[in-house]
C-alpha cells in the first residue's frame, strides 16, 4: 500500500513544480513584453510628489526659522545729497550689502537721487538706525515683510520628491543598458528623466530667487536737498555763454544776408537777364514800328 501513495506525492509535486514554472515563464514573458511602462510607472509611484495623494509621499522638509522678505522705503532730506549718497553707499558696504541701483537728476541746480541698496537681513534694523542720523528729516517711511515659509516649504517638498524619482529613474536607465533592452524602451526612460531634471532646475531657480530674497532685504531710498542748501540764484547766470549765444545769432543773421546775396547773383540775376532782354527787344521794335507807321501816315498829306 505505501507504493501508490508514494506514487500519488511525485505526481502532486511534479504538478506543483510545473504550476509554479508556468506563473513565473509568463511573468517574465510579460516583464520582457513592456518593461519600460511598468517601471516608470514604478518609479512615479514609489517617487510621487507631495499633494499627489499617495500615502508613500514623503513629508514636507521642517522650516527652523520663517522666511521673511523685508523692504523698507525712505524718502530723506539732506543738507547735501552728493555726501549723503556717498555715505549711504560707504554704509552699504561696510554693512556686508551693496548697491543694486542709482539714479541722479538735477532740479533747481542741485542733484536729488534715487538708490536701492540691498544688505543683509540682519542688518536692515541697523541700516534704518545709520540712515535716520544721515538724514536732516524724514519725509516718509514703509516697512513691509512677506511671509513665503510656505512656498518655500512647498518648493522644497517638490524637490525632495523630483530628486527621488530622478534617482530611481536613473537606476532604472542603468538596469535598462544592462540588459540591453530595446532603443524605444530606453529613450522612453530617458525622456521621462529628461522632464524630471527640468522640473528640478526650476525649482531650484526658484527657491535660489527667495533664498537672495529672504537673506538680502531692500532698501528704497529718496534723497530730497534741504531748501536751506538750495542755491539762490536757480539756475545761475552765465554771462559768457548770453555773449557766445549773441555771436550765434549775428552771424547766422550774416550768413542769411551772404547766401540771399549769393541767391540773387546766381539764380535771380540770371532769370532776370533771360526775361527782361526779350521784352526789350520786343520794346525797341515796336518803337521803331510805330514810327516808321507815323511817317507813313504824315508823307501823303505834304504831297
Amino acid at each position: 500500500m505505501k507504493s501508490p501513495w508514494l506514487v500519488f506525492a511525485l505526481l502532486v509535486a511534479l504538478a506543483v513544480g510545473c504550476s509554479k514554472s508556468r506563473m513565473a515563464s509568463e511573468e517574465a514573458s510579460v516583464d520582457l513584453a513592456n518593461p519600460a511602462a511598468d517601471t516608470v510607472e514604478q518609479a512615479r509611484s514609489t517617487a510621487a510628489p507631495s499633494g499627489a495623494g499617495g500615502s508613500n509621499a514623503a513629508p514636507p522638509p521642517a522650516v527652523r526659522n520663517r522666511q521673511l522678505i523685508r523692504r523698507l522705503d525712505v524718502h530723506i532730506v539732506v543738507k547735501n545729497t552728493e555726501a549723503a549718497a556717498q555715505r549711504l553707499q560707504e554704509l552699504a558696504a561696510a554693512l556686508g550689502g551693496f548697491v543694486s541701483d542709482l539714479n541722479a537728476s538735477r532740479s533747481e541746480g542741485v542733484l536729488h537721487y534715487q538708490m536701492t541698496v540691498r544688505v543683509p537681513a540682519a542688518q536692515l534694523d541697523r541700516a534704518r538706525e545709520e540712515i535716520r542720523g544721515i538724514a536732516l528729516r524724514v519725509e516718509r517711511e514703509q516697512m513691509s515683510t512677506e511671509d513665503v515659509t510656505d512656498q518655500y516649504v512647498d518648493l522644497s517638498a517638490r524637490m525632495q520628491s523630483l530628486q527621488a524619482t530622478e534617482t530611481e529613474l536613473r537606476e532604472l536607465l542603468a538596469e535598462s543598458r544592462e540588459r540591453s533592452r530595446k532603443v524605444g524602451d530606453v529613450m522612453e526612460i530617458y525622456r521621462e528623466l529628461t522632464g524630471v531634471r527640468t522640473q528640478i532646475e526650476q525649482i531650484q531657480g526658484q527657491l535660489n530667487a527667495l533664498q537672495n530674497l529672504v537673506g538680502l532685504s531692500t532698501i528704497q531710498l529718496t534723497l530730497e536737498p534741504d531748501a536751506a542748501g538750495k542755491p539762490i540764484a536757480a539756475g545761475g547766470w552765465r554771462p559768457n555763454e548770453t555773449v557766445r549765444n549773441a555771436f550765434g545769432v549775428l552771424v547766422g543773421f550774416l550768413q542769411g544776408l551772404v547766401d540771399l546775396a549769393i541767391f540773387l547773383v546766381v539764380v535771380a540775376l540770371p532769370v532776370a537777364l533771360v526775361i527782361l532782354i526779350p521784352i526789350l527787344l520786343l520794346r525797341k521794335a515796336w518803337k521803331r514800328w510805330g514810327k516808321a507807321a507815323h511817317r507813313a501816315d504824315s508823307s501823303p498829306g505834304q504831297v
